[in-house]
């Protein structure tokens, strides 16, 4: 237990979320002890899919985001790497802040069942430190496309009712990573441009722009509010020029 605390807090620091974690002073359930001990055996991808499934559901309704935190904490180190794909799943639907940082689970991606995570995504902004945990995930490029694409669908839920939270994502791409993001860019560029079909990363890549090239559409003075977001042209002209705009996540 004294190793899940010393890396919660870690994490908290890590992501700016303050101590206790979003100002939930709720306390941390057993459902993150359960978590690690299933990363901790995720060579046998049967017992710890067993392990995960005993873990209590997320629930953040009333608090519930230190826990959360502590959860992310313990899964979201093993987001990159190579495991049992149902295995990352179960570790995702047990996680809702990695879900909504990182990405929601293959299943619920692809059939674009993301409401609750869209939620708590909503949830979290209304949290001390959250907007700027939120922001601060969702800037920077992925090598996943399945990530870039959650991040893309995720900005344009938002885009209605948070469009300043969409603008200060986009801000901060251009500000702490717009080398980066000129890099990714001028990649995919060069793999959309080329003959037969590109791969999904290149696709994702200029995707994620979208929900940015959608504001500057229907409200170009919104964006230029951002005197500091700067750079971005180019990633606009590429989905408007490849035809890569999302529509308007609905509802499931």
């Amino acid at each position: 237990m004294t190793a899940l605390r010393e890396l919660t807090r870690d994490t908290a620091a890590r992501l700016g979320a303050g101590s206790p974690p979003f100002a939930d002073r709720t306390p941390v359930g057993p459902g993150a002890l359960l978590l690690a001990a299933a990363v901790g055996g995720r060579a046998q991808s049967g017992p710890a899919r067993a392990l995960v499934e005993a873990a209590p559901a997320p629930r953040l309704s009333a608090g519930g985001w230190a826990d959360a935190l502590a959860r992310h904490a313990v899964v979201a180190p093993v987001t990159g790497q190579k495991i049992d794909a149902e295995l990352a799943d179960a570790l995702l639907r047990a996680s809702m802040l990695t879900a909504v940082l990182h990405r929601p689970p293959l299943s619920r991606l692809t059939s674009g069942a993301t409401a609750t995570e869209a939620e708590a995504a909503a949830d979290l902004l209304g949290r001390p430190r959250g907007r700027t945990v939120l922001t601060a995930a969702l800037a920077a490029w992925s090598p996943d496309p399945a990530v870039l694409t959650w991040r893309a669908e995720l900005l344009t839920r938002l885009s209605h009712d948070h469009p300043d939270v969409v603008l200060d994502t986009y801000l901060l791409a251009r500000l702490r990573h717009g080398a980066d993001w000129d890099r990714r860019l001028s990649g995919a560029a060069r793999a959309l441009s080329g003959v037969g079909l590109p791969d999904d990363l290149p696709v994702a890549t200029v995707r994620f722009w979208a929900p940015l090239a959608a504001l500057d559409q229907r409200d170009p003075e919104l964006i230029r509010s951002r005197t500091l977001l700067d750079g971005h042209r180019n990633a606009v002209n590429l989905v408007r020029r490849y035809r890569l705009g999302l529509s308007a996540a609905g509802a499931e």
